[in-house]
């Protein structure tokens, strides 16, 4: 689980002990790292502490701490699902017009990274790894990405994930919004996702030759 959910040099909040001793606050630290993975249909409350108070006996004398626990932060990613937009719409009510779509944008990125010789045949795969959504930025914004600001030949999830986010930084810095999407999302084939950042992609580059 924790693997899963990105904790591979962060230590959670929460343990298998913790968990099964019902201890509340590891528990709500857990839930809302679920909820977040798993981009859940909710709004999380941003900000929200608890305070915990923990009592020991020593020398028949009853000592007590109190502290304040940080549960939820501001995070601009959850809760996205609840705001309709036109790929919501594509999927649920037009569904036999989304080849047409992934057509034209897979005609739109080949135009460009053919000319590194480089062509895409499947919008879910092809860009997992953030590899072409990097070359691609370079190509679209006119300049060059260094090869050793990101990984080429990416070894594993953490190498993919941190591939996309180079890439989201790449948009950002050439004035793009921020993308409606979570590097993870790419990296877990969420094609919805990759279809948000690619059709960004096109509206603001599409007249670039």
């Amino acid at each position: 689980v924790n693997h899963t959910l990105g904790f591979h040099q962060k230590i959670p909040k929460w343990s298998v002990e913790s968990v099964h001793s019902k201890n509340l606050v590891a528990i709500l630290h857990l839930l809302v790292a679920l909820a977040r993975y798993f981009r859940a249909p909710i709004r999380l409350p941003e900000n929200v502490f608890v305070y915990v108070v923990i009592a020991q006996k020593s020398g028949g004398v009853l000592n007590a701490q109190k502290f304040r626990e940080q549960i939820t932060s501001e995070y601009d990613d959850v809760g996205m699902r609840c705001d309709k937009d036109a790929f919501d719409t594509l999927f649920d009510c037009a569904p036999e017009k989304l080849s047409v779509v992934k057509k034209s944008l897979i005609t739109f990125v080949n135009k460009h990274l053919t000319k590194l010789n480089f062509e895409i045949t499947d919008l879910n795969s092809d860009f997992r790894d953030g590899v072409y959504l990097c070359l691609l930025m370079g190509l679209l914004g006119g300049f060059f990405v260094p090869l050793y600001e990101f990984h080429l030949t990416p070894q594993d999830i953490d190498q993919m994930v941190s591939n996309v986010a180079f890439s989201f930084d790449l948009m950002q810095d050439a004035g793009l919004p921020k993308p409606k999407a979570r590097p993870e999302d790419i990296v877990n084939m969420d094609l919805k996702s990759t279809l948000r950042v690619l059709y960004n992609l096109f509206t603001t580059y599409r007249s670039v030759a």
